[in-house]
């Protein structure tokens, strides 16, 4: 239908007439539009981790309730017995691999809490996920490790 967005909105509004300004300013010279430039910003971006070392117990005891639940997938899956359609099951699939890039990127953010460094070494790996992503959409070979 005309009008209508298949796709949830995101919005928000600046604290500052300067954050917008800085903001404009960074989308005007990334070349990019600006709904993209958000998107990659917040993606591809560190997350900061504000609090203390419980609240990033709350975020492990939820990490060890997601490998639980996912540990069942797995189990009804070999079985034969899971109940989801197939698009249901990509939406839980894409669902629960943003979670655990998600936990990822956070618990990297918070490693500094532990006296830790990050975990990831490559600050660039969702966007090479993404390369890689487009490379097989395209049919084109993966570039070998030997080359980065």
């Amino acid at each position: 239908m005309p009008g209508k967005h298949n796709k949830p909105t995101i919005a928000f509004r600046p604290s500052s007439s300067w954050q917008y300004s800085l903001i404009n300013e960074r989308v005007k010279l990334s070349g990019m539009a600006k709904k993209d430039f958000i998107c990659r910003s917040l993606i591809y971006a560190n997350i900061c981790v504000v609090g203390k070392k419980e609240n990033i117990r709350i975020i492990v005891d939820t990490v060890q309730e997601l490998q639980y639940a996912m540990q069942e997938i797995v189990r009804d899956l070999k079985t034969g017995d899971f109940p989801l359609s197939e698009e249901a099951y990509l939406t839980l699939k894409e669902d629960m691999l943003a979670l655990a890039i998600t936990v990822v990127d956070i618990l990297n953010g918070a490693a500094y809490l532990f006296d830790q460094k990050p975990t990831v070494n490559n600050k660039h790996w969702k966007s090479d996920l993404e390369l890689e992503d487009f490379r097989n959409s395209l049919g084109l070979a993966t570039k070998s490790k030997s080359n980065c």
